[in-house]
């Protein structure tokens, strides 16, 4: 019987790991407010959270957001490590002291985003060149 209850729990594992709140997201997508959010590995491809209010240093680490629209959004302080922002869109996104470790921002627009104190560190940038100012 033990041994049923740990492959069970095992089958569940991927299950638990899973960090983001389908509530935080249900929440970002309707009202476009989501702060201190743990969006880890959430799916955010071609989403359009336009001016998002993301502030308090969000989770977003893993978060695939190709393509999305996120002008003007408040990113302050969030954790991008490993973010996928490939294509999205960033204009005056306020980006200021994200971690953008290992990021993904290929192709993405970056017009008059505030990326004051961000870190990079392995980002691969718009122009598809890579950061390693703060290695």
């Amino acid at each position: 019987m033990a041994r049923l209850i740990v492959f069970v729990l095992f089958l569940c594992f991927p299950a638990i790991v899973q960090a983001w709140d389908e509530a935080d997201i249900n929440a970002l997508m309707e009202t476009g407010i989501c702060e201190n959010c743990d969006l880890t590995n959430a799916d955010l491809r071609w989403a359009n959270v336009y001016a998002a209010e993301l502030g308090g240093s969000p989770n977003l680490v893993d978060a695939r957001m190709n393509g999305s629209d996120l002008s003007g959004a408040n990113l302050y302080g969030a954790n991008l490590e490993g973010a996928k922002l490939v294509g999205a869109r960033l204009t005056g996104a306020n980006l200021a002291w994200t971690s953008l470790i290992g990021a993904d921002l290929t192709g993405s627009d970056l017009a008059d985003a505030k990326l004051t104190g961000a870190i990079f560190c392995d980002t691969i940038m718009p122009d598809g060149s890579r950061n390693n100012t703060n290695c």
